[in-house]
């Protein structure tokens, strides 16, 4: 089963725990918040119709796709809030953190995102607690790992590239973390935050003009110039 089938599967018992329910109800009602991407949307509905749930039958969804404006997002999780929906299925750790600030009732899926535990969202891996749930992608702890695995990639590299979005204060933070494993494999970290897609062209292109730069570390973002590079997460 995918991990996203698993979440949910999640998604679904979230459903029945909120309605009080010993079998799982006839119908339910979701909220769905994204920024944008199609995947996380597209994953939902497939997985969600394997699972029994159609919509227009016995699943109602309510979206919204907020983009990258911030505000646009506070009001969509205002307005999800206000629906009063079963469960809320947030396709990543930007969109949780807006619908946790409003709630701490209605069970929250996270479909993917960084560490749950680092950003507030669950108290410990082992007991959530909470409303939230989601899969915890290990990010920080693989970090010296992935550094090893560049260097052997590229070993005349001397600088790695590190992209992070600026609007998540803990990941720009933790270009320092990055840097400080970097240094005894002869590696210098050159931090690169970024706020929206439209600042990835003049990235990269600076990344690809720097002749100390190997690859870049990149984190669920396009890499338009084809320079080696290594994921956060997973697609």
């Amino acid at each position: 089963m995918r991990r996203r089938d698993v979440l949910l599967g999640a998604a679904a018992i979230a459903v029945g725990w909120r309605a009080g329910a010993q079998e799982a109800p006839k119908s339910a009602r979701i909220g769905f918040i994204v920024t944008g991407e199609a995947w996380p949307r597209r994953d939902f509905e497939e997985a969600m119709r394997r699972l029994g749930w159609i919509e227009g039958r016995n699943l109602n969804v309510e979206r919204r796709v907020t983009g990258e404006d911030p505000e646009r997002r506070k009001t969509a999780a205002v307005e999800l809030i206000a629906a009063n929906p079963d469960v809320i299925v947030a396709a990543g750790l930007i969109d949780a953190l807006a619908i946790h600030a409003l709630t701490r009732t209605i069970p929250i899926v996270v479909i993917g995102g960084s560490d749950l535990v680092e950003e507030g969202l669950a108290a410990s891996l082992a007991r959530p607690g909470g409303n939230v749930t989601g899969i915890v992608i290990l990010r920080g702890e693989l970090d010296s790992k992935r550094l090893e695995l560049l260097r052997e990639l590229v070993p005349a590299a001397t600088q790695v590239s590190y992209l992070a979005y600026a609007r998540l204060p803990r990941s720009v933070a933790r270009a320092t973390t990055v840097a400080a494993l970097a240094r005894p494999l002869g590696l210098r970290v050159a931090a690169r935050p970024v706020s929206e897609t439209g600042e990835l062209d003049g990235v990269f292109a600076a990344t690809a003009a720097d002749p100390r730069i190997g690859p870049v570390c990149w984190r669920s973002l396009r890499n338009t110039d084809c320079l080696p590079s290594m994921s956060g997460g997973s697609s």
